[in-house]
């Protein structure tokens, strides 16, 4: 009976070892195992008390030997739990610590990478944006070039032409000049050899009048 008893409290124990592995407090394991032994103090006394006074007695140092050992034995199965309930604590929390460090670790490695890579991405957009302005530029400085080269090279013609229409007006207007001036010179030599040609004519009628009259 002593003996189912003990089994009794050391599976109490450890009972009280496995609640405080998930968490239960060692104090209330405690607790419930010194109830355990005053209910079994109990019951060793009650049928003691029936009998005779030796035999309760005896029964009593037994039944207390019984409960020290017991206790005794519940006492270093608490101790055993609770440092087993610690250990397991400390290494629970540091096995989350750990976790969540390399959780945390992974999460900015992949934060960063993604980062890096949109970086790299808006950079070659603004690279090829770029690249597109300066050739339009390009393209456009070409254009305006060809424009103004073509302008100059038309006004240039223009230019050349009215010079060679001027030189060419210029040439005319002068040989017309020249040949109305030697025009005049004609009509004037005309006018003076007519004239020349009657004073002579006058002059041989004004003799012959002068000579008839003088025969008279």
């Amino acid at each position: 009976m002593k003996n189912n008893r003990l089994m009794k409290n050391l599976g109490k124990a450890t009972v009280a070892a496995a609640l405080l592995a998930t968490g239960v407090s060692p104090v209330l394991a405690a607790t419930e195992n010194k109830t355990e032994v005053k209910s079994n103090k109990t019951a060793a006394e009650s049928p003691s008390k029936k009998t005779s006074s030796v035999s309760s007695a005896t029964s009593s140092k037994k039944t207390s030997s019984s409960e020290s050992s017991k206790a005794s034995s519940s006492s270093e199965a608490s101790k055993s739990s609770s440092s087993a309930a610690s250990s397991s604590s400390k290494k629970a929390a540091k096995k989350s610590t750990k976790k969540a460090a390399k959780t945390a670790k992974k999460s900015t490695k992949k934060s960063t990478k993604k980062a890096a890579k949109n970086t790299k991405k808006a950079a070659k957009t603004a690279k090829k944006s770029t690249k597109k302005a300066a050739k339009n530029t390009k393209k456009a400085a070409k254009t305006t070039k060809k424009s103004t080269k073509k302008a100059a090279k038309t006004t240039k013609k223009s230019t050349k032409k009215a010079a060679k229409d001027t030189k060419k007006a210029s040439k005319t207007n002068k040989k017309s000049t020249k040949k109305a001036a030697k025009n005049t010179k004609k009509a004037a030599k005309t006018t003076k050899k007519s004239t020349k040609k009657a004073a002579k004519k006058a002059s041989a009628k004004s003799t012959s009048a002068s000579s008839t009259s003088s025969a008279k």
